[in-house]
């Protein structure tokens, strides 16, 4: 491991290093990698990928994928997203199909949410996909919370003592929505967006999603986040040809970004952004102050796997 890693490179500069000098990373490689940086059997991790930096990868993300599992194993938890690809803002014909709907970050996840054990959560935009030994406790609820609340996936995640690994992509962690849901930054809407949704077992239904802030996060300071976390010893990093491998506790990423949404300058005080108003947008169906969903046409039904 090593502390003084360049975290700017970013995936256009490794697909054009790539492109220029082609490499290949083997499962054994990959496997070794992860050991070394901490990923141990009975693990709960979740993982974002940006798999271009690994250049040419034996067995393609399928294979990549089953390293994952083989190193967390079935004791562990292992969680990617299913984000699907986000609707435009006048995008009023999407309809999630949980077992059908493909991931929109990535190839990796889109072949993960496939393979056999693998459930994936009913949020319309931003549901995840679990395989492990608790699996089924990360999902089943996340259809009725707001995005990323504290008992959403991700949220689970972190209360479950989950790390973060990140290959290739240090700025695509999606728990930074989790941390600025707990901060109450007003760009983000609580279950103000519908979508349509044909679900198993219950056929099609409306379901809510948040509501994407209109304007860019003046907080979300990538570098500052792992200066502090590094300065604090709470991120573990190495280099696997040219992709940069970042494993951390949710927690400490927490505590990092934190930081600076709660910073009277530059954080979410003041902050003139807004979430966007689009066609779906509805009023909130949520009480923060009760944590519990007002009446809605949203579906609130039990979850199945599909």
């Amino acid at each position: 491991m090593n502390a003084g890693i360049c975290y700017d490179l970013n995936r256009k500069e490794i697909r054009e290093a790539n492109a220029r000098e082609p490499i290949t990373t083997t499962k054994e490689q990959f496997a070794e990698a992860l050991r070394t940086l901490g990923v141990t059997p009975g693990i709960r991790l979740v993982v974002h990928t940006a798999l271009a930096s690994l250049g040419h990868f034996e067995g393609g993300p399928e294979a990549y994928c089953k390293t994952l599992m083989e190193c967390v194993t079935e004791k562990g938890t292992l969680m990617l997203p299913g984000l699907t690809r986000y609707p435009g803002p006048d995008d009023t014909s999407f309809c999630y199909v949980p077992s059908e709907s493909p991931s929109g970050v990535g190839v990796a996840p889109d072949v993960f949410r496939k393979l056999p054990g693998v459930v994936r959560s009913w949020d319309p935009t931003h549901s995840f996909c679990v395989w492990g030994a608790e699996k089924e406790s990360f999902v089943r609820d996340h259809h009725k919370l707001p995005t990323m609340d504290k008992d959403s996936p991700l949220g689970l995640m972190e209360q479950a003592g989950g790390w973060c690994l990140t290959v290739g992509c240090h700025d695509a962690v999606t728990f930074m929505h989790v941390v600025e849901t707990a901060c109450h930054a007003p760009c983000l809407g609580a279950r103000s967006e519908v979508y349509d949704a044909v679900l198993p077992g219950a056929g099609k239904v409306k379901l809510r999603g948040w509501g994407w802030r209109k304007g860019p996060c003046r907080a979300l300071r990538h570098k500052e986040i792992w200066e502090f976390m590094r300065s604090q010893g709470a991120l573990r990093e190495m280099m696997l040809g040219r992709s940069h491998l970042l494993l951390f506790k949710l927690a400490d990423y927490r505590t990092a970004y934190a930081r600076l949404l709660t910073a009277p300058e530059n954080g979410c005080a003041g902050c003139p952004v807004r979430p966007r108003q689009v066609p779906r947008t509805v009023e909130s169906d949520w009480d923060e102050k009760t944590r519990t969903l007002k009446e809605s046409e949203a579906f609130k039904g039990e979850w199945r796997d599909s």
